[in-house]
């Protein structure tokens, strides 16, 4: 069988998810193995796509390898993605799988993102695989890997594919203002970031009435506009002293907009997220990523398209909005909703609402907390930011609730001392909320 695994790191082979990929070509060797390297060969296959819509249409099994990224692939994956879709060539019924190294911090969200786009091309998705960043080197780690090539032949042999749940990509929609700008108070610094290319004229339609709509002054900032050097390159040197190694003016760019009080995004949906260069804006990002720059400041979304279906985007916004503990004032793809959204947001940011975060925000932040812990030493500048907004949250902390709690395990474990505490456990649960009530009712007696 013919496997062709596109590495979709940005590190090449460097990557630690490759050393997966070929692992399994040892382990395999009755199996004829090709590579790619999509990720750190981009700038290539950007000018000449033919040798790679050649070998993925000409393959019997093609497994996408990448570390998550940003809840999603790397940009650079995602631009080899959108160059395969826009090639013309023809991939029904190539079987697809992927194999995803990392943290499992959302790792469904960007395994969601290959099976929707691969059912795009017409291909035929095999269930991949989520591995751990370290898996490989563990026993069964090892196992699991040897078990999901077993299955991903299997399935191939057996012409056994997942039943495609993709939502048809997002339809584009003709948009024109049709509302009136007018003079807004500059109390708040509202920033509206957008990726407008020149044919965006409803997008930007949308972002007109939007200003309008909204009650103060805003400032738009195109990231069509800023010269990007590439993408994140994963090369973690930014962990030691918070800086990233390119010297395009990024970090620049995007002080400029996090200084703002609320941030709105705009863009068009493309291949179901906000496109590639959105991706790349995101992932450049990852040198601030653990001390969040975005934290409690009230967000939104102008969506150029039918976005409603796109269900696995909408988690990713969600998320992202959760993780930084940021009010959410919607999406807006039409008049009813811009102007809802607007007001919503004003809302947020006149009366400083900030709900707080639900399992999403916190099931992700104690998974990077655990992250991290063992490696502050190193990330020195995220170690500081932990320390400082009080992240380090561990269980462990909590001594004497502990202690009070096993003290009361010990005494429950006794028949008769059970008998006379569960009785009033209800009323000691309850004690000091009651307490508050009546300290907030002026004293009455509940």
């Amino acid at each position: 069988m013919k496997v062709l695994i596109i590495n979709g790191s940005p590190r090449g082979r460097f990557s630690v998810t490759l050393q997966s990929c070929l692992y399994l070509e040892q382990t395999f060797p009755e199996h004829e193995f090709e590579f790619l390297n999509a990720g750190s060969g981009i700038h290539v296959f950007e000018r000449d796509m033919s040798g790679a819509t050649e070998a993925v249409a000409s393959c019997d099994l093609l497994i996408f390898a990448y570390p998550v990224y940003d809840f999603l692939v790397p940009s650079q994956l995602h631009r080899f993605i959108e160059l395969l879709k826009v090639s013309g060539a023809d991939f029904t019924g190539v079987f697809a799988s992927q194999l995803s190294t990392s943290l499992h911090f959302y790792d469904m969200t960007a395994q969601r993102f290959i099976e929707d786009n691969c059912n795009d091309m017409g291909m035929r998705v095999v269930k991949g695989l989520s591995a751990g960043t370290e898996d490989l080197l563990t026993e069964q780690g090892r196992s699991e890997l040897e078990a999901f090539f077993r299955y991903a032949v299997f399935c191939v042999e057996n012409e056994i594919s997942e039943p495609s749940r993709s939502p048809a990509p997002a339809a584009q929609r003709e948009y024109e203002c049709c509302l009136e700008p007018s003079k807004k108070p500059e109390d708040y610094d509202t920033v509206i970031v957008g990726d407008l290319r020149e044919e965006d004229e409803s997008l930007r339609a949308m972002v007109k009435d939007f200003a309008a709509a909204f009650p103060y002054k805003t400032r738009f900032v195109n990231i069509a506009d800023f010269q990007f050097k590439g993408g994140c390159l994963g090369c973690l040197n930014c962990r030691y002293d918070g800086r990233c190694v390119y010297d395009d003016g990024f970090d620049a760019f995007l002080a400029d907009i996090y200084r703002a009080d609320a941030i709105v995004y705009a863009f068009t949906p493309r291949d179901h997220s906000m496109g590639a260069r959105f991706k790349m804006f995101d992932d450049r990002g990852f040198f601030t990523a653990l001390r969040d720059r975005a934290r409690g400041k009230p967000t939104a979304y102008i969506i150029n398209g039918g976005y409603e279906a796109e269900e696995n985007l909408i988690a990713v916004l969600e998320a992202r909005a959760e993780m930084s503990q940021s009010f959410l004032a919607g999406f807006a793809s039409n008049t009813a909703q811009l102007q809802s959204v607007a007001k919503k947001l004003a809302y947020a940011l006149e009366h400083r609402y900030a709900p707080p975060q639900d399992f999403r925000g916190i099931a992700g932040q104690k998974l990077l907390r655990d992250w991290l812990w063992p490696v502050r030493g190193i990330s020195r500048a995220d170690n500081e930011y932990f320390k400082a907004h009080g992240l380090y949250d561990f269980p462990q902390r909590k001594w004497l609730y502990s202690l009070r709690l096993s003290v009361l395990g010990l005494l429950m474990r006794n028949e008769k001392l059970r008998a006379k505490i569960e009785p009033r456990l209800n009323h000691r649960r309850l004690a000091p909320y009651r307490k508050l009530l009546k300290q907030k009712r002026g004293g009455e007696t509940l």
